[in-house]
């Protein structure tokens, strides 16, 4: 039987962090740490403990162990329960036991955090302060004091806060605090640690109406309207993600060193900073830390100087040092050449929302000539004006949007990072990191020297709650030693080589990572082809203005027939279905091959009154305001090559197997979505290879590997940029077109067109046995 009384033990069947519940009293108990959901409290001394619930719903989560005799005691707060399990079932059945502590787990309107969200938004209703809740916050700091501190002799030096003016019956608001939830009192330490970051998350949500009533006792209302500021340098970074790159940036720091210098030039309410040093004091760093930390927001700053004053008073003392500024831009400051450890969660601002003249001048200065294009995003700046100010033993712990890991405008900052640091970890997380934006995210430890390392990757599938999975068992395995992990969710491995595709930095799955190797092969072998080999992949036409210029098929037979020759069939994202090609709507398209048919407004009217009047003209000022036109009656791209009919497959803009049609006679116009378009002259039934080859599931596979998973991860972008590496077979080759394998494939295409959906999974098979073998 496993011994409960060896934290160890615990640490090794569930992948938790565990760190002290008291730093400075080893033996009072942990909190073992995954990021939220599933933390709970351990004890596994003799010792008596006391304010068991106190401290666990100080520390936001509701069960506290207790390893005692021959038994494991399971204490609920929100239950007022106490249950006891045999220690010899929980040894013999780990994972139900923490699967049955999840299930009590869940969210309730009595813990900690909404508890204090509730008299936070009381001081919003009382300060007015739309966003930016500066003096709210401070409140809010003030009233935690009180918790140790009488707020009369309020010593605002000691807690690294500005003066305070207490509002009248303020002490209603100490009295409301200190009384907790149902007899339970909450404890300071414990709610600084553990659950401060939560708060400035709050924070950030603007007030769209306030409540200004008052109770018959003089009492604020909790009672607001707000919305996420979806501005992106305040995603907040959560514990699960903060906390396993300290950790995993920790791994690859010397702590022998009498010094360390930390800095987070983007650092929030310092989610990064409290947990390196949490984490430094369990390993026992016996050096001195120095800390910089920046943010452009000043209730960040704010919150980070309360929550790091707290750390030097409490643990750290005269061995911890640290400088927050407010700036406008951390990416305009001068950043020291002696870092020893850089942790941040960077904006991930887009260009277009770089806010001025000077955020942009920034960005591009910081990265230099390692950017290729004209829009970065200012995460990427942050990132590579970091790799360039780590001292040489320096490591980067870094939240990165996955942009930069596939995108071709990268490839150079890509190839200049290989050339600086060695990649020990890199993570692909998915678009459900942050509770506030569905950006794809991923993350990245390196270290300086560069050597000849190759790093763990981590991938992970894109659905909720998968990442923070796939990060506790990243955890476990190291505990256990345990080089590689293989789920259907997520994979954790070191690659043969990297990166794993020449042409981006992608993660992909261990069972993605061995097919890739032998598809690989035979693109060297000259038995697959890169799509771009074969097709030309064009985008479709952009109207200017959503949905003017198309009408459904019922109003386009009610027009008048001379009118009807200036529309065509539109494909857009409803007209293709499990291969088949739907005339659902046409398209305003007056065009031929030599270009406009209605090159004035007067040829308009009197050739399509009918349409003119229901929908141009009523449109009109809408349609000028459109940029690059010269006729505003006019789409704003037609894409000239469509001005031809030419048989040609179809697809979606975004999508996958299914996503395909083909247009034998060449009468439909591409809008939402691609036009696959032969390099080299097509017969018929070529197209209906790859109609069948584009619509089975084992293009899926490829579209997994290659192309951009999008937000819920069910779909994928078709376009050219992220579609042109993969390997297909290649119909002009005679042992392709002389195979039975093709011609089955032709067969399954022609029966897909018609609408026969029960042949697309033989495809599968067809195709591993011909054209995929042994992948």
């Amino acid at each position: 039987m496993k011994n409960l009384f060896d934290i160890q033990v615990w640490k090794q069947q569930l992948g938790l962090l565990p760190i002290h519940l008291n730093p400075l009293k080893e033996n009072e108990g942990h909190m073992m740490l995954n990021g939220g959901n599933g933390d709970f409290c351990l004890q596994t001394t003799d010792l008596e403990a006391e304010n068991i619930y106190s401290k666990s719903w100080s520390s936001s989560t509701k069960n506290y162990i207790i390893v005692k005799d021959d038994n494991v005691q399971i204490y609920n707060w929100l239950n007022d329960k106490k249950e006891t399990v045999s220690q010899k079932i929980v040894s013999e059945n780990f994972n139900k036991f923490y699967n049955y502590l999840l299930s009590k787990s869940y969210k309730s309107s009595k813990d900690l955090v909404p508890f204090i969200i509730d008299i936070f938004r009381q001081f919003r209703n009382l300060t007015f302060e739309k966003s930016n809740p500066v003096e709210a916050l401070n409140l809010l700091f003030g009233l935690l004091t009180s918790l140790e501190d009488d707020v009369n002799n309020f010593d605002n030096r000691k807690w690294g806060l500005d003066e305070i003016n207490f509002p009248d019956k303020f002490g209603n608001y100490v009295e409301q605090l200190q009384n907790g939830i149902s007899n339970i009192r909450p404890e300071l330490d414990l709610i600084i640690r553990h659950s401060a970051g939560i708060l400035f998350q709050e924070a950030q949500k603007e007030v769209l109406f306030f409540n200004p009533q008052r109770d018959l006792f003089g009492g604020t209302s909790s009672s607001l309207s707000t919305k996420t500021s979806l501005y992106s340098s305040i995603h907040y970074t959560p514990p699960f993600l903060s906390r396993t790159i300290v950790e995993n940036s920790l791994r690859n720091i010397n702590l022998e060193v009498d010094r360390l210098k930390i800095l987070d030039p983007a650092c929030g309410s310092s989610e990064f900073l409290i947990e390196v040093l949490k984490q430094l004091r369990e390993l026992n760093y016996q050096g001195s830390v120095e800390i910089l930390g920046w943010d452009i927001s000043e209730t960040a700053i704010n919150t980070s100087k309360f929550l790091l004053t707290y750390e030097k008073r409490t643990i750290w003392n005269d061995r911890l040092d640290f400088n927050l500024s407010l700036v406008e831009d951390s990416l305009s400051e001068d950043w020291d050449n002696d870092i020893d450890l850089i942790l941040m969660n960077p904006p991930f601002s887009s260009w277009d929302l770089l806010s001025n003249k000077e955020n942009r001048d920034a960005v591009r200065e910081a990265l230099g000539n390692s950017f290729i294009g004209k829009k970065p995003n200012q995460a990427s700046a942050f990132f590579y004006k970091a790799l360039n100010h780590l001292n040489e033993n320096g490591v980067i712990g870094c939240v990165i949007p996955s942009s930069i890991l596939t995108l071709d405008s990268y490839s150079k900052l890509r190839t200049e990072t290989n050339d600086l640091i060695d990649i020990k970890l890199l993570g692909k997380l998915g678009n459900f990191i942050f509770e506030d934006a569905l950006t794809d995210v991923s993350f990245i430890i390196g270290k300086k020297p560069k050597t000849n390392h190759i790093p763990t990757i981590i991938w992970t599938r894109n659905e909720k709650g998968i990442a923070q999975e796939a990060l506790r068992d990243l955890r476990k395995s190291i505990y256990n030693n345990q080089v590689t992990l293989d789920k259907p969710n997520f994979s954790i491995y070191q690659p043969i080589s990297f990166p794993i595709l020449k042409e981006n930095w992608q993660p992909i799955s261990l069972e993605n990572h061995n097919f890739l190797k032998i598809i690989e092969r035979f693109i060297n072998e000259k038995k697959l082809f890169r799509i771009e080999d074969i097709f030309s992949v064009r985008q479709g036409i952009r109207q200017g203005a959503k949905d003017i210029f198309k009408i459904l098929d019922s109003d386009f037979v009610n027009l008048p027939e001379q009118e009807k020759k200036y529309f065509r069939p539109v494909v857009d994202n409803d007209a293709i279905e499990n291969g088949q090609l739907f005339l659902i709507k046409h398209i305003w398209y007056p065009y031929n091959e030599s270009g406009i048919l209605l090159e004035n407004e007067e040829s308009v009217i009197e050739n399509t009154s009918t349409f003119y009047n229901s929908n141009l003209n009523p449109n009109r000022l809408i349609l000028e305001k459109r940029a690059g036109i010269n006729q505003w009656w006019t789409l704003t791209r037609p894409r000239n090559w469509q001005y031809k009919k030419f048989p040609k497959l179809i697809s979606t803009e975004f999508g996958k197997s299914g996503s395909f049609g083909f247009d034998s006679k060449g009468n439909f116009v591409v809008e939402r979505g691609n036009a696959w378009i032969p390099k080299k002259e097509f017969t018929v039934n070529d197209y209906y290879f790859y109609l069948a080859f584009f619509n089975s599931t084992f293009f899926d596979n490829l579209l997994s590997i290659y192309s951009k998973q999008l937000a819920g991860g069910k779909w994928y972008d078709l376009g050219k940029k992220y579609t042109k590496n993969i390997p297909i077979p290649n119909v002009h080759m005679d042992e392709v077109k002389n195979s039975d394998g093709y011609q089955r494939l032709v067969d399954i295409g022609k029966e897909l067109s018609e609408g026969n959906t029960y042949t697309k999974s033989i495809a599968d098979n067809i195709l591993e046995k011909y054209f995929y073998p042994n992948a």
